[in-house]
């Protein structure tokens, strides 16, 4: 079957997300250099995308993956220290959550292929995957809190236990690929980059092998026994960061890492 390329979502061209379709397989390409932060585009084109798969009997099964250097930073800081001017940091957030939310729920299978770098924001996309499946050595973080910033903890919740997630929600530390298959948030390794997306590929097919029907249906029953209540979960984190935002300190958590300086909180 030949290879299908989506350029065009009704009147967007796509920029920053891309999606080709061969043998019922959907593969979503971030594409935003230098290190695929999550900006305002990307966001829009993730939403755009999910629209478009969730309306297309083609697609069985996704793969999402990067064809930088890492896999996503998070959202795009300097956009939202601009939201903080602005004083428009609930819009924001909502706007990227709508896109996580969106790959969460997407009707058919998501598989994650991810290396490098997957932190902030973009960690809310493997850990909002079927399955997640990452080269050796890739780092995973959740460094929020060292920006003053309240989230990505609901999703953190689907893979990794209680203690470790505050543990590393408090500290901002790394965790690799090898270490979060223990908690099962990664499903597979692989020795290198170069092996990572046939591994992908080959789950996908195998997954196909259901047929597109069951599929559908048993990502709609697995999300409803999950019962994570990922939108409660997601405004909670929105409205708590807007508690965060009347201070002092969140500017300066913001401007800090922008600055790449120390942060100098003075619980204001």
């Amino acid at each position: 079957m030949a290879t299908r390329k989506v350029e065009k979502v009704g009147d967007h061209k796509l920029t920053q997300v891309f999606l080709t379709v061969e043998d019922h397989i959907g593969v979503l390409t971030l594409h935003n250099p230098p290190v695929n932060a999550a900006s305002g585009t990307v966001q829009e084109e993730i939403l755009l995308l999910c629209d478009y798969i969730n309306h297309d009997d083609d697609i069985w099964v996704c793969v999402m993956h990067s064809d930088l250097k890492t896999f996503c930073v998070g959202v795009d800081i300097k956009r939202f220290k601009k939201s903080i001017d602005d004083k428009d940091v609930t819009n924001t957030q909502e706007i990227y959550y709508d896109g996580a939310l969106a790959l969460y729920e997407l009707r058919v299978p998501l598989i994650c292929a991810v290396h490098g770098h997957c932190l902030g924001g973009g960690l809310c996309y493997p850990a909002g995957a079927d399955i997640t499946i990452a080269v050796k050595g890739t780092q995973f973080g959740a460094p929020e809190a060292k920006l003053s910033v309240v989230g990505g903890s609901g999703h953190l919740g689907r893979i990794l236990p209680p203690q470790i997630q505050r543990d590393m929600c408090y500290c901002g530390t790394f965790i690799t690929a090898e270490e979060l298959t223990k908690y099962g948030g990664v499903t597979q390794v692989v020795d290198t980059l170069d092996e990572l997306m046939p591994a992908a590929i080959d789950k996908a097919r195998e997954i196909c092998k259901r047929g597109p029907l069951v599929l559908r249906y048993l990502k709609a029953c697995l999300n409803a026994q999950e019962d994570f209540q990922m939108k409660r979960k997601n405004d909670l984190e929105v409205t708590y960061t807007r508690y965060m935002a009347r201070h002092k300190d969140f500017n300066e958590g913001v401007s800090a890492f922008l600055e790449k300086r120390e942060p100098n909180y003075t619980g204001e």
